[in-house]
């Protein structure tokens, strides 16, 4: 527990330098003494607020000591009648509050321009300060420069509210401070609007959420700024502390005050751990600074447990900031802005009213007297569609109520039934779970939600907590039955808008992670506990049976789609088998989309999408003609021959120059390529020196990404070559199919997109097909370094693993592929299979966060499975390759 050291001060005074000491290896070294005896006193826990207000108080002392070194005065004598000069702090140095990497942001103010001497003199005293690697911001302004540019720029009117005199005239400050508080320049009213809409647009660059795995301290949602707002707009308002003026109100009680200053130190002292141990300005809580803060603000325990700790206190310190944030937003807009002159409230009934489209309760110990109103708030709110949130009194009492549970609200019979008329409400997401979560009433009534409540993923995979992950889902769900979110999800809206039942996808999506922390398989773990809930609810047993299959199999669409062959009949086979019917088909979809679009913005591109596609579609109609009327391969490659002689004789092309130019061509190759990538590869090699290597790049993008098509004579270190080329010039690989014709020459084709999940722009054709032209040219095969980690992958760890999964193709051996993502990895592998004398067939890359899971089909030089002997040289070989760069 931090002890209060109000009479702590540091042993030495900038004021007592000499002019001798006056120069940069001396104050450098007393700036270094400084940080570091802060840093011991943070390690002792001496109070957050006492160590950054001692930072600023030696700041001060040195930049008064610094303002008299170089002789500049109060007050110049000169043609004006008065030319006043002052040294003052604005922002957060304006607050006395300065972190070890704060920016110290001073103002030099004087009545007049300044002249040719005091110039110097002030570009010497910056320049030292610079020069000692002190984060400087400054300005140097009139007074009615200045305060035309705080009319100007809501940004200087902020910095400049939190002003205080540091060396110089303090009669100038006192003119400067009455000019902005007055209401020529940005009145308390249009103050308070700019403000707020500030919040909202820095609110949205953090994904308006608080549950951000690496959110940043300052800016993000719940962070330090969410509480300087409300300081500035008091401030404004009262021109003073606005704690000491809130408390004269009947509506911030002492409980929310303190808990407003103890939000404030939590947060201090993790960025001024964060500061301790970077060397460069930051606020993000980065995963490879993490631990690292953890450790050095006391969390104990092995692995990532410390971080999980801090993180779930952080979250909680968060949520609370919020709410904070959101009823004392309200107090200024009503109460004492008076933006809105507060229309009298208008009953809704016997319990709740309405002020300002805001709800209300008409007896402050409703919810304790009775927990079951808690649910019953949310389906009011469903049923006026007037009520936009919450009044800040109602949040208040949800606060108080939902910490005082003697048990879940799912307890109550009564509650049950609103929850349930809750979920089959078609405004249910947004207009009741949203704000269930945002207010903590999830908590209160799912079995288990508090368990993942501000949950750390340790991963680049996913950026939310579960919980907020969760919710994510259900907002993306929410999407999938508007018009507008056709053009993103074409397949998934349809299908979502003829499910008889959306509302057990709201209970699937609330349970699907539910089970993660646990030991063991948290889809198993998820299924367990839902099957609970379903019965705690009465639910019938199909419906029951569908929810519980769904959190069972949540990832087995995603799965199937993304790392799997679907040109293989069987793999299409097993994925219906597991699915068994088309309904179960159809919810599947849905949930598997929301789920990946809620993981990460990034992650849903129209690859992903094109997979889902093909593979729903492609088990629609095995479902619709049977579920044992998969066509065989020969009769699909068969199908695929036919379509493609058809157009090209269409096209002019002769019957007999297309049968003579497909002898050589094996089954494979019809069965794996679709009929009008056959076509194209036709058009472009009917017209080509056959014993010439080629490369094509296909304008219209395949399936949502772009395809490239190499004809080459087959050769040891062929993938390799390819992927290092690719590689060389940053695009991903996502697919790739590896064909071999009669006459030993490849017709290969990769499917690549670009780092942002584009397909490639057609300005970089030319360049990469001759780059990959002259690699394939080139007698001589040059080795791949497998270059070590991106830094921001370095504190994750993720063992090799290389897996050989089973198959109903008996002459092809699958070899899964799990490892830390890397520049060069899969040219490296490439190497490993030509060593190693392997043909690869087909490669599947997906890249899941900080790590690649990867799919090859192989086979010997015979064209046979590896057998075990191979295949344990094989798994030795990758995993030494990878390992030795970890």
């Amino acid at each position: 527990m931090a002890m209060h050291e109000t009479h702590l001060c540091y042993p030495v005074s900038p004021l007592d330098f000499s002019d001798e000491q006056i120069n940069i290896n001396y104050l450098k070294q007393q700036l270094d003494e400084f940080q570091q005896w802060s840093i011991s006193q943070f390690k002792l826990n001496t109070d957050i607020d006492v160590l950054v207000h001692l930072r600023s108080a030696f700041i001060d002392k040195l930049l008064q000591r610094l303002w008299r070194y170089y002789q500049i005065p109060e007050q110049i004598s000169s043609l004006f009648k008065q030319n006043r000069i002052a040294l003052i702090a604005v922002g957060g140095y304006g607050r006395a509050e300065l972190h070890p990497l704060s920016d110290i942001d001073i103002l030099i103010l004087s009545d007049k321009p300044l002249t040719e001497i005091l110039e110097k003199q002030v570009a010497d005293l910056v320049r030292l300060l610079w020069d000692l690697h002190l984060d400087i911001g400054h300005s140097v302004r009139t007074l009615t420069t200045c305060l035309q540019e705080a009319k100007n720029d809501i940004t200087i009117m902020t910095n400049l509210i939190e002003s205080r005199i540091i060396a110089g005239s303090e009669s100038l400050l006192n003119e400067l401070r009455k000019q902005i508080f007055s209401d020529k320049i940005w009145p308390s009213p249009a103050f308070y609007q700019a403000k707020v809409k500030e919040q909202e647009e820095r609110h949205k660059q953090y994904h308006s959420t608080t549950y951000n795995l690496e959110p940043d301290l300052k800016n993000s949602p719940g962070g330090l700024r969410d509480m300087q707002i409300i300081q500035w707009i008091a401030i404004r308002h009262f021109g003073g502390e606005f704690l000491h003026k809130i408390a004269h109100f009947d509506y911030l009680t002492p409980e929310d005050i303190e808990e407003f200053k103890t939000c404030r130190k939590f947060l201090w002292r993790i960025r001024f751990a964060l500061h301790s141990v970077i060397s460069r300005y930051d606020n993000r809580l980065l995963f490879d600074r993490q631990l690292s803060i953890a450790n050095m603000l006391g969390y104990t325990g092995t692995g990532n447990v410390p971080v999980e700790k801090m993180m779930h206190d952080y979250y909680r310190v968060a949520h609370n900031i919020t709410e904070l944030n959101q009823m004392l937003l309200q107090l200024f807009d009503e109460s004492i802005l008076e933006l809105n002159p507060p229309n009298k409230p208008y009953d809704i009934d016997e319990h709740f009213q309405v002020r300002e489209k805001l709800i209300d309760v008409k007896d402050d110990n409703l919810f304790k007297q009775n927990p079951v109103m808690m649910m019953q708030l949310f389906y009011t709110i469903l049923l006026n569609p007037q009520v936009i949130g919450l009044y800040s009194n109602t949040i208040r009492q949800l606060r108080s109520a939902r910490r005082q549970l003697p048990q879940l609200l799912c307890e109550d019979p009564q509650a049950r039934q609103l929850f349930m008329q809750i979920i089959k409400h078609p405004d249910a997401i947004k207009k009741a779970l949203l704000p269930m979560h945002q207010y903590g009433i999830l908590t209160s009534y799912i079995p288990g939600w508090r368990h993942i409540a501000g949950m750390m993923q340790f991963d680049l995979f996913h950026i939310y907590t579960v919980d907020e992950h969760t919710i994510r889902l259900l907002l993306e769900l929410d999407n999938l039955k508007n018009t507008s979110d056709k053009p993103k999800h074409p397949n998934s809206t349809e299908v979502y808008s003829k499910l008889p039942k959306p509302e057990l996808l709201i209970i699937t999506g609330l349970f699907h992670d539910i089970g993660k922390g646990r030991h063991g398989d948290h889809s198993e773990i998820g299924a367990h506990l839902v099957k609970g809930f379903c019965q705690l609810h009465q639910l019938d047993a199909k419906d029951t049976d569908l929810i519980v299959w769904l959190v069972r199999s949540h990832l087995l669409m995603s799965v199937t789609a993304q790392s799997r062959d679907l040109q293989d009949p069987d793999v299409i086979r097993e994925f219906i088998q597991q699915v068994k019917s088309k309904r179960r088909l159809q919810y599947l979809l849905c949930l598997t989309v929301a789920d990946v679009c809620a993981t990460n913005e990034t992650l849903w591109n129209s690859w992903k999408q094109s997979l889902m596609r093909e593979l729903y579609f492609t088990a629609e109609r095995s479902f619709d003609s049977g579920i044992h009327q998969i066509p065989e391969q020969r009769s699909v490659a068969r199908q695929h021959k036919q379509q493609a002689l058809e157009i090209l004789l269409q096209q002019n092309y002769a019957e007999s120059q297309i049968k003579n130019f497909w002898q050589d061509y094996r089954v494979d190759y019809f069965l794996r390529y679709t009929t009008e990538q056959i076509v194209w590869h036709a058009q472009n090699l009917l017209q080509h020196d056959l014993t010439q290597t080629l490369v094509i790049i296909n304008p219209n993008p395949h399936h949502g990404g772009t395809e490239i098509f190499i004809y080459s004579p087959d050769r040891p270190y062929l993938f390799a070559t390819v992927c290092n080329v690719l590689n060389m010039h940053n695009l991903n690989i996502h697919d790739a199919l590896i064909i071999t014709n009669k006459n030993r020459f490849a017709l290969d084709t990769f499917i690549v997109l670009e780092p942002n999940g584009q397909t490639l722009q057609l300005d970089r054709h030319q360049g990469i097909i001759k780059a990959v032209e002259k690699a394939l040219q080139s007698s001589v095969y040059k080795g791949v370094t497998i270059k070590p980690p991106k830094q921001r992958l370095r504190s994750f760890s993720v063992p090799t693993q290389v897996n050989f999964l089973s198959s109903f193709n008996e002459s092809q051996t699958y070899m899964e592929l799990i490892a830390l993502d890397r520049p060069g990895l899969l040219a490296r592998v490439g190497e490993i299979f030509a060593n190693l004398d392997l043909s690869l067939s087909s490669a599947k890359i997906a890249t899941i966060g900080e790590h690649i899971e990867d799919l090859f089909i192989l086979t010997d030089k015979h064209n046979n499975a590896l057998d075990d002997n191979t295949c344990n040289k094989l798994r030795q070989s990758i995993v030494l390759a990878i390992d030795s760069m970890n």
